[in-house]
C-alpha cells in the first residue's frame, strides 16, 4: 500500500492483464469492491465509457456478465467482452439491452457537456434496485481546494487537463443533487485514488514551498472528502422512480 503521507516517486502506467488502466491508482480495484457489496456476480452490468477495456475485463474475470460500450471500438481490446458502440445522439438504451443490475461510469462525467442527461440514461439503463457506479475528479481535495485559491481552478482542471478532455468539473453537492433528481440515492462515496501529502518526487526550491501549502491545506481542510484523486459514488436506483427512464425514452 503506498503510503499516504509522502511520495517520492513519480506515478507510473499501471495494467491489468496487459490492458492499460486509464484510472488513477487502486480505482478500478474500489470499483471492483463497490461492486461486489452492492450486487454479486454473475450480475449483468454495462460498463460505460469503457476505453480498451481494463475495468471490463476485470468485472469479467470476477464473474459478471458484462457488456462494454464506448464511442472508438478501434481501440476495444478486452475480446472476450461483448462490446456495442455508441451514437452519443441515440443515447446508452439504444446501444444497450437494458434494464442491468448495474452500470460502471468512470472518468466519463468530466468529459461530457451535458452532466443531467447522463445521470438521466445511467438511471434509465439500470433497473429498480440497481446500482450505478460514478467517478469523477475530487474537487474538494485538499490540493483541489489549494489549487482554486491560488489559481481560481479545480484540480484537475487546468489548461493542460483539456487536451483529454477534461471539460467540466463537477463538485460532491451538484453530483449528489443531480443524482436524486433522476431517481438515484446515494448508496455509499469512497475517496479513491493515490492522492498523498508532500509530493517530494522532483525536488525543488519552488516545490519545497508548495509542499508546505499542501501540508497546510491538508490541516485546514477539515470538512468534505479531503483524500483521494477521485470520488467514488455508488447510487441505487429507487424502487419508485421513474423521472430518470421518462426523460430519456
Amino acid at each position: 500500500m503506498r503510503n499516504w503521507l509522502i511520495t517520492t516517486e513519480r506515478k507510473q502506467p499501471h495494467y491489468y492483464r496487459g490492458l492499460l488502466i486509464h484510472a488513477d491508482e487502486g480505482v478500478h480495484e474500489d470499483v471492483a469492491e463497490l461492486l461486489t457489496q452492492a450486487v454479486g456476480a454473475p450480475a449483468t452490468v454495462a460498463d460505460i465509457g469503457a476505453g480498451a477495456g481494463a475495468l471490463s475485463r476485470r468485472l469479467h474475470d470476477a464473474g459478471y456478465d458484462v457488456t462494454a460500450v464506448d464511442v472508438d471500438a478501434d481501440k476495444w481490446l478486452a475480446h472476450e467482452v461483448p462490446f456495442r458502440v455508441l451514437d452519443v445522439k441515440s443515447g446508452l438504451a439504444k446501444a444497450l439491452d437494458p434494464p442491468y443490475d448495474a452500470a460502471c461510469c468512470l472518468e466519463v462525467i468530466e468529459h461530457v457537456e451535458d452532466q443531467w442527461a447522463l445521470m438521466r440514461e445511467l438511471s434509465a439503463i439500470v433497473r429498480p434496485g440497481g446500482t450505478v457506479i460514478v467517478s469523477t475528479p475530487n474537487t474538494t481535495s485538499f490540493l483541489s481546494r489549494l489549487l482554486f485559491l491560488l489559481r481560481g481552478r479545480f484540480h484537475q482542471f487546468d489548461e493542460v487537463d483539456l487536451s483529454y478532455g477534461h471539460i467540466a468539473p463537477i463538485t460532491s453537492f451538484e453530483l449528489e443533487h443531480i443524482a436524486t433528481s433522476v431517481g438515484l440515492r446515494v448508496e455509499a462515496v469512497r475517496s479513491s485514488g493515490y492522492l498523498p501529502v508532500f509530493d517530494i518526487s522532483e525536488p525543488s526550491a519552488k516545490g519545497v514551498a508548495l509542499n508546505v501549502l499542501r501540508g497546510l491545506a491538508y490541516l485546514l481542510s477539515r470538512r468534505g472528502h479531503r483524500s483521494g484523486w477521485v470520488l467514488l459514488y455508488a447510487f441505487v436506483r429507487d424502487e419508485d422512480a421513474t423521472s430518470g427512464a421518462a426523460k430519456t425514452s
